[in-house]
């Protein structure tokens, strides 16, 4: 029995290193053992703090709304707000989200909830709450998670090149040859703007509005006006590139008049995404769905947050 013991103990070691492993190059410091503070859009890490401290305020949606400054978020709304939006998610696990901190927290009182034609679109159907919650709350589920393996190996690869693994911010200092044309002539939109629309209109060529997930956030609207929760469905804004170019053209700007119609009787609609005068210039957007951080996103966190 000794011998056997000693040979199970033998065969774990290198378990139990490569998990040593895994708790100090962990990107997201999950066991909170490291001096440093993760401050990306992971759908997991925020999921965890707001579990390990509830807000009553919480911001909803995707990349449009995950890279606020919450320091600057916070002083305008007066109060702890709890950002559970992150890059990439769908208008249905939004929804899930909401139902998923409300239960946590019955007292939330106030939600900004992001809605898009982009995330509107049927085909933008993802289902990843089930596995965001569970490797928020199991450790041993984190750990065995592919994904996150992946990236603790990154980690390490940043460790032996010496560098950090810094997210790019949404800024890029724009050069006048990205204004013009090879020829010499202005183009209608800069450069990246145009070809940021030429692949959302690949995207959205076959768009099908979707009536079912609008149903469910009417359903969900209904239920937070019973609850007393101020809900505040905020359509971020878009540069005049994809209006023009993708939106118009494929007809979805009737689709996002009729989100607007459904939702207005049941919850504040806070439109930038689409109207006739685009208070955000073209020099304020990093690419056609995303604000330059340093001068965009704070005029936009200033224009929703200060009411």
């Amino acid at each position: 029995m000794t011998k056997l013991l000693k040979k199970l103990a033998l065969a774990m070691v290198p378990v139990v290193i490569y998990f040593a492993i895994f708790i100090y190059f962990e990107p997201y410091n999950y066991f909170g053992i490291k001096n440093s503070e993760y401050s990306g859009d992971s759908a997991m890490y925020r999921v965890r703090e707001f579990n390990k401290q509830p807000s009553d305020v919480i911001i909803l949606g995707d990349s449009k709304m995950a890279h606020f400054d919450m320091d600057l978020v916070e002083s305008l709304v007066g109060e702890k707000v709890g950002q559970l939006s992150f890059g990439g998610a769908s208008f249905n696990e939004s929804m899930d989200l909401l139902e998923y901190a409300i239960e946590k927290n019955p007292d939330v009182h106030t939600v900004y909830f992001a809605a898009s034609f982009y995330t509107l679109n049927e085909s933008y159907y993802k289902d990843r709450m089930s596995s965001i919650e569970t490797t928020a709350t199991n450790p041993f589920a984190y750990m065995l998670n592919f994904n996150y393996n992946i990236e603790m190996l990154n980690e390490i690869k940043w460790f032996i090149l010496g560098e950090k693994n810094v997210a790019t911010p949404h800024h890029e200092d724009w050069k006048e040859s990205d204004y013009y044309f090879e020829d010499g002539t202005k183009r209608p939109y800069r450069r990246n703007l145009m070809e940021y629309a030429d692949t959302i209109k690949g995207v959205c060529a076959n768009y099908s509005y979707d009536t079912a997930d609008v149903e469910r956030y009417i359903e969900l609207a209904k239920m937070c006006k019973d609850k007393g929760i101020k809900l505040y469905t905020v359509m971020p804004p878009m540069d005049d590139s994809l209006k023009e170019l993708v939106v118009e053209p494929l007809g979805i700007h009737n689709h996002i008049l009729s989100f607007i119609d459904s939702v207005s009787p049941y919850t504040e609609v806070i439109n930038f995404e689409y109207n006739e005068t685009n208070v955000f210039s073209e020099d304020l957007f990093y690419d056609g769905f995303h604000l330059d951080v340093y001068s965009g996103l704070p005029l936009f966190t200033q224009m929703l947050f200060d009411r």
